[in-house]
């Protein structure tokens, strides 16, 4: 059987981000806080401001989008009393007043955050919360549950920073996990790319859905085909029976129901039928000897990026295919279900 852990391994260090990237990333969320800051200190007298990383960057599980265009989330956590809690919309216009100016590009105010965008291929969302101040003026983020100036829906209880430490428990030690997550982002990445109107669901999904029903191996290729049998198996309805297409936050709101909004009957199926292909080209990968056979297999889900031509077979007298060119590897993963 075709053992592809090294080639994989080897795609994981092509979709993350580098140590340059992720240095640039920090520096320009680093200045936008001092922006925050230097407001907050000039013009906000009774409110006070802190800030906590969030996301796929804090977790480590962000992926070098095909796009180019990574994204980077810190929470602005505003304290005051409550009696000078500001509407929704009065926060977003403080951060977005702060942080007009710090590139040339204009900033965007969006539904649940502020947007500073950096031509360059980046842009740094700025999801606003409210604390209420404590009265020994002890100001925490980690007790009670936040809430985000969401512009159509109010102040609304969301707690990022909670998912970020929940991700850091299920990974601790566990570093093929998040290896695990950034492939499963590369094949949401590669189908979206490839046609821009395919609905995958989020990397928060993804992320939930790969720490719910990680199978560990030795293998990173065997470790992703038993995760997405394991992940298939306890949500695609339309296979199984007696499931349900669920995916629930394992933080606020515990209630909600992620898969919801990608429950339409044309996202679901096929966000499942790709699902299904995946597992199937998967099976059929590990059953071959060749491996640059099985690479195309992989490749097919996971893209050009998927380092097939680095392959080389260990016995020389080998009848797989010769990948010369990426044309020529696309012509071959048409044959690839």
């Amino acid at each position: 059987m075709a053992d592809l852990h090294s080639t994989f391994t080897e795609f994981d260090d092509i979709i993350k981000l580098s140590s340059k990237k992720k240095e640039t990333l920090r520096t320009s969320r680093n200045s936008i806080r001092t922006d925050i800051e230097k407001y907050f200190e000039e013009k906000r007298e009774k409110h006070t401001v802190s800030f906590k990383g969030q996301g796929s960057f804090m977790m480590h599980t962000t992926i070098q989008p095909l796009s180019k265009e990574y994204d980077v989330d810190d929470g602005v956590y505003i304290f005051g009393k409550e009696e000078d809690r500001p509407t929704p919309q009065t926060a977003h216009n403080w951060i977005y007043d702060a942080v007009k100016n710090r590139t040339s590009s204009e900033s965007l105010d969006k539904n649940t955050c502020i947007r500073v965008i950096y031509k360059s291929d980046y842009h740094v969302d700025l999801p606003i919360y409210y604390k209420v101040e404590k009265s020994d003026n002890e100001n925490t983020l980690d007790d009670e549950v936040p809430e985000i100036a969401h512009l159509s829906k109010g102040w609304i209880q969301s707690d990022p920073y909670a998912f970020k430490k929940w991700f850091d428990d299920q990974s601790k030690g566990k570093s093929q996990l998040k290896r695990i997550v950034r492939y499963l982002k590369a094949w949401s990445d590669k189908k979206q790319n490839d046609n821009a109107k395919l609905i995958f669901p989020s990397g928060m999904i993804f992320t939930i859905l790969a720490s719910n029903y990680y199978v560990e191996n030795d293998r990173d290729d065997l470790s992703l085909l038993e995760t997405l049998k394991k992940i298939q198996s306890n949500i695609d309805d339309i296979r199984f029976e007696f499931i349900n297409y669920e995916c629930y936050r394992p933080t606020v709101d515990k209630n909600e129901n992620l898969l919801d909004k990608y429950s339409s009957e044309t996202t679901k199926n096929n966000f499942l039928n790709a699902l299904d292909s995946f597992i199937n080209s998967g099976d059929q990968a590990i059953e071959l000897e060749s491996k640059k056979d099985a690479c195309s297999k992989w490749q097919k889900h996971l893209g050009d990026r998927f380092p097939c031509l680095s392959i080389k077979e260990e016995k020389s007298n080998s009848s797989a295919r010769v990948f010369t060119t990426p044309d020529q590897v696309s012509f071959d993963n048409k044959s690839a279900k």
